[in-house]
């Protein structure tokens, strides 16, 4: 098992990289997040990797960080995901905001995702619910938003307003999950959405 990678850069795109080592390249497929955590090409780069093996392929898969990389081996055990699809997954929205939407059972923002349809959504909630590790500061407002109907609607209806000004759904929702952590939930929407703005 091939855990990670020290090289120099020789050759980078968004979905993939080769890396100089020894004076072998080797080529690492990765997702635009960490395409754009690279440093130039020439210098040097650290990579986490996980080598996938099949009976007739091996491809080895880069990582800027373990948050990514154990997302990604979380993501390929769920039915219907491969290697590929999970890449483009993790290229579509950030380990943090998948994290928010699986722990909420938000399928509308993983349906957003490119390659991700309703079942996947769902098995994806299914499946990495109980999986996944809530960083604390999530917690209580995951659960909240689950069980208090009144909260989740005003919620939907700021993040509505900010998409509709064209800023993308998941980091609308991000924004607006920071504000009502710190502020009553009796806010006003209006008064929610100028400070969400002031956010993203």
């Amino acid at each position: 098992m091939i855990e990670e990678i020290n090289g120099r850069i020789i050759q980078k795109s968004p979905a993939f990289c080769v890396v100089e080592c020894g004076g072998i390249g080797i080529g690492v497929f990765i997702s635009v997040n960490t395409f754009q955590k690279l440093p130039d090409t020439g210098d040097s780069v650290h990579l986490l990797t996980h080598l996938h093996v099949r009976e007739d392929l091996l491809q080895l898969y880069g990582f800027s960080g373990e948050d990514e990389r154990k997302m990604f081996r979380l993501l390929i055990n769920v039915g219907g995901i491969g290697p590929r699809l999970a890449m483009t997954i993790l290229s579509g929205i950030t380990v943090a905001e998948l994290i928010q939407a699986i722990a909420g059972e938000d399928h509308q923002v993983l349906v957003r995702v490119p390659g991700v349809g309703k079942k996947t959504a769902q098995r994806m909630v299914l499946e990495l619910k109980e999986k996944i590790e809530i960083p604390e500061e999530m917690k209580e407002f995951a659960g909240r938003a689950v069980i208090d109907p009144q909260l989740k609607g005003k919620m939907d209806e700021a993040i509505l307003a900010l998409t509709t000004l064209g800023y993308r759904q998941a980091e609308a929702k991000i924004a607006i999950e920071k504000i009502l952590r710190k502020s009553p939930e009796d806010l006003p929407v209006d008064e929610l959405i100028k400070l969400a703005l002031r956010n993203v």
